[in-house]
């Protein structure tokens, strides 16, 4: 086979360059990622009624929700627990099973369900997960002034409706979840005496309040010969303003809300605090797209941000938790194992081969091999993560190893008087069933990894490959 080779050089350069070239076009395309895109063989399925304790929880929810998701199909396991005011549905599948019709199927199930659930039941939280779902970044938005920051409840519904928006337009971007946020609620404050006084009860106040906020849906009007279709009659209470000004008749007299009550806005209950160098913070977690390269979505967030600290001058972005630094820092280990290792081959055959092109033939072959091996990546379908660069490291150590000993080889021949072509094939052919000996003695430790059952077997495939 090295002589077939060495005898046809037009075909070995043309046939070298085509793969260089579709390698070169592959690598544009190849996702860059922290982990591989690993999809969790697991979905939660998360109930919220803060004013249920968990004994009503399981009985009231819990227990006909758990019988209906039974009905998933390859479900491996299901277990739930409830506390006060929460209820959780862990389901487990088996790995393989396709997550996304699984969790379109469990969100089916819920939906025929709700029916069942009282009138004011929150549709439950239907969550799946991957490893790709950790956060590339996290960015935190606060007030660079000191006295805005009474104002955080705007900064909060401002984040929400603005900032998170124009990241998540980014096409890299899968989504940001947003924490730490603060929302204003209305209260209503009442003198039980005063409205005593005036022979209204709390349940009047309540009765004006609900009949204010009525919605009617897609109705049909029927009017002798006519028929007239209502799409959507609605009123709803925006703000302080509208119940400050619903009336309340209490005897002979009409008296407006704000004359019986004192209605103010607070807070509501806080579910998180995030403080970022010392400010609070509104933290955004943003998401990438598998398919996405790390990259290109560094650049776009940063002409985004640059943008958003000129539009918005009295926000302070800061970005913290980057997974671009940690990718940027396993390439350059990347880069810089290449470098060092090409340098210290040249250097040792330099020393003892004395010789210039020995060298420079480890210079080509290195590149080349990993450059083709980005296209076998395509192929595959692997990304470029932590995980696959650790089996691209390792490949690319054997690879100048084997280099070495074959280039020697052949110049030993080449110094007993044989001619180049004769030199290389036969330094080739006595030393290659020993090196793919070697080279497979270390394969056999990582091709197993690609058998094992599991998520970790799903890790470390992007290695053994």
């Amino acid at each position: 086979m090295v002589r077939f080779l060495i005898q046809r050089p037009i075909a070995v350069t043309v046939t070298l360059i085509a793969f260089a070239v579709l390698s070169l076009a592959a690598s544009g395309l190849l996702p860059v990622s922290l982990m591989p895109a690993v999809d969790i063989p697991e979905i939660i399925v998360k109930l919220d009624a803060p004013e249920k304790n968990a004994r009503e929880m399981e009985f009231n929810y819990l227990s006909g929700l758990r019988r209906r998701l039974q009905q998933v199909s390859h479900l491996d396991g299901l277990e739930s627990y409830a506390s006060n005011g929460q209820g959780v549905v862990r389901m487990r599948f088996q790995y393989g099973t396709n997550i996304s019709y699984a969790f379109i199927e469990a969100n089916e199930l819920i939906d025929s369900y709700m029916h069942r659930m009282p009138k004011d039941f929150k549709r439950p939280r239907v969550i799946k997960t991957s490893a790709t779902d950790v956060p590339v970044f996290y960015l935190n938005v606060s007030m660079k002034k000191k006295e805005d920051e009474p104002r955080f409840m705007e900064l909060s519904e401002f984040t929400e409706q603005v900032i998170k928006k124009r990241l998540e337009q980014l096409p890299e971007v899968a989504m940001a979840d947003i924490s730490g946020t603060e929302y204003p609620e209305i209260v209503l404050e009442a003198d039980p005496d005063f409205l005593k006084q005036m022979g209204i009860s709390r349940q009047n106040l309540v009765h004006v309040l609900e009949e204010s906020t009525y919605s009617m849906g897609n109705i049909r009007v029927r009017s002798g010969l006519y028929e007239f279709k209502v799409r959507y009659v609605s009123s709803r209470l925006v703000n302080r303003a509208d119940i400050e000004k619903l009336t309340l008749k209490a005897g002979d007299r009409l008296f407006k809300l704000k004359e019986l009550v004192k209605v103010r806005i607070r807070p509501q209950a806080g579910k998180g605090l995030v403080l970022s160098d010392g400010d609070r913070s509104v933290a955004l977690a943003v998401i990438k797209k598998s398919s996405a390269r790390m990259a290109s979505l560094k650049k776009k967030t940063e002409e985004q941000l640059a943008s958003m600290r000129k539009d918005y001058p009295r926000l302070k972005f800061r970005v913290e938790g980057s997974q671009t630094d940690l990718l940027d820092y396993s390439l350059g280990n990347l880069e810089s194992s290449l470098w060092i290792g090409g340098t210290l081959a040249f250097l040792i055959m330099f020393l003892f081969l004395r010789d210039l092109k020995s060298p420079l033939l480890i210079g080509i072959s290195v590149p080349v091999s990993l450059l083709i091996s980005l296209l076998f990546f395509f192929l595959l379908k692997i990304s470029v993560n932590i995980i696959s660069l650790s089996g691209l490291i390792l490949g690319m150590g054997m690879m100048i190893d084997n280099s070495i000993i074959v280039i020697d080889n052949i110049v030993q021949h080449r110094d007993r008087g044989l001619s180049v072509s004769d030199s290389c094939v036969r330094g080739t052919q006595e030393v290659i069933r020993p090196l793919i000996s070697s080279v497979l003695t270390t394969c056999a430790v990582f091709i197993p990894l690609i058998f094992i059952p599991g998520i970790s077997g799903a890790l470390f495939y992007d290695q053994a490959m």
